[in-house]
């Protein structure tokens, strides 16, 4: 008998990060379920203040790269994951309790999709509710860019096979992520000018939370230039992201008020004993801001103890005066003084110094995760109901 082989070729994809700072491209090689860095390039960003006026330098820098990569790699990047740095950007966590009304009889792929579309139904006319309420977005302005089911729990035990089992009660958690559909069109246009596929876009938020930490309630902090970003994990779960309008650029501006030197001058030795009334400032009201979103996030739930926090220089200073304050102030409760921790990398030393490497790191365990989801019947179903919904 004869048999005929068959290579079965790696899937290339691109990685784009985006972000005010800098633009980074990542091209990576997809097999045997994991994903391998092969080619990457970085360069100072032409954004400034959420300004992408020059988008089309940054995308024809960006297609320079890549077909660099597909001379030297003699393959065609046709896939695309997106990461960029949009202020309105809106997560919205759902628990969702669904009791079945024939419980006797097993699910199958009809009644699978039904239960999801019930449910993301439920979420996501809560998640409208809610934007509206705090931010004035109507759903007619929200692209939903994520949907995920973190966790399912079928009549109290957690399985998230639901095809051909016969819960009484199923128990879903569900994020859902929404930009503006005008940020929204604004990506088309760099689809329209890369002409690639863009396969998914993951803000940074999303995926730095999805590391590997040890803990299942952690704070997660990044500082970047321009605004704040904070995280909240309970019980290893995306609760709430909210960005706060305080950055690193307010302390280095009220530094060069008083001192001649350079923001490069500035970040290399914040962490000396220098620039002390500036910094002072600048930690007082940074944590005041900080206590005030906890309080607004966590509401009554008790505020984990264990933090990370990213900047893509030092932050030692930070941490320092957050370890010695008292969080127990107005309505926010912590039973712990706070303990910095790290997320486990398995290819990077120092992550404290190299931010870039952290958030093209944190894309590629996203971008496995999603693609080895697409094989999930679950998420089969989610994406019809999806299609049904919209």
């Amino acid at each position: 008998m004869n048999f005929t082989t068959k290579k079965i070729e790696s899937e290339i994809i691109g990685i784009i990060d985006i972000w005010t700072y800098k633009t980074r491209v990542a091209i990576t090689k997809y097999k045997n379920k994991d994903l391998e860095l092969i080619w990457y390039w970085e360069k100072r960003s032409l954004i400034t203040n959420y300004n992408f006026s020059n988008i089309k330098k940054i995308c024809d820098n960006i297609l320079d790269w890549i077909k660099k990569a597909e001379i030297n790699w003699n393959r065609k990047i046709e896939k695309i994951i997106l990461n960029i740095p949009f202020r309105e950007l809106f997560f919205e966590s759902s628990k969702i309790n669904y009791i079945r009304k024939n419980h006797e009889k097993k699910i199958d792929k009809n009644e699978l999709t039904s239960i999801t579309k019930e449910i993301i139904n439920i979420s996501l006319k809560k998640a409208f509710k809610n934007i509206k309420e705090n931010n004035s977005y109507s759903k007619e302005q929200l692209k939903l860019i994520i949907s995920n089911i973190n966790n399912i729990l079928l009549d109290k035990t957690k399985n998230k096979k639901l095809l051909w089992k016969n819960p009484k009660e199923i128990n879903i958690s569900i994020l859902n992520v929404f930009i503006p559909e005008n940020k929204y069109e604004f990506i088309k246009s760099i689809w329209n000018i890369l002409d690639k596929k863009i396969i998914k876009i993951i803000p940074s938020e999303y995926s730095i939370s999805k590391l590997d930490y040890q803990e299942k309630d952690i704070v997660i902090i990044d500082l970047w230039s321009s605004h704040t970003s904070v995280i909240i994990k309970l019980n290893n779960e995306i609760v709430w992201v909210k960005k706060i309008a305080m950055w690193m650029n307010d302390l280095i501006k009220d530094i060069q008020k008083n001192y001649n030197k350079t923001k490069i001058d500035i970040i290399k030795s914040i962490d000396e004993w220098i620039f002390l009334k500036e910094k002072k400032d600048f930690l007082k009201n940074f944590k005041d801001i900080l206590i005030i979103t906890l309080e607004e996030i966590l509401w009554k739930n008790i505020c984990p103890n264990y933090f990370f926090m990213l900047w893509w220089w030092s932050n030692k200073f930070i941490k320092d005066f957050l370890q010695k304050s008292n969080f127990n102030e107005n309505n926010l409760k912590i039973l712990k003084k706070i303990s910095f921790i790290k997320p486990n990398i398995e290819y990077l030393g120092d992550i404290n110094s190299s931010k870039s490497n952290l958030n093209i790191y944190s894309m590629m365990r996203c971008a496995v995760d999603f693609i080895k989801r697409e094989k999930d019947p679950v998420e089969d179903s989610l994406k019809i109901a999806m299609k049904e919904v919209s």
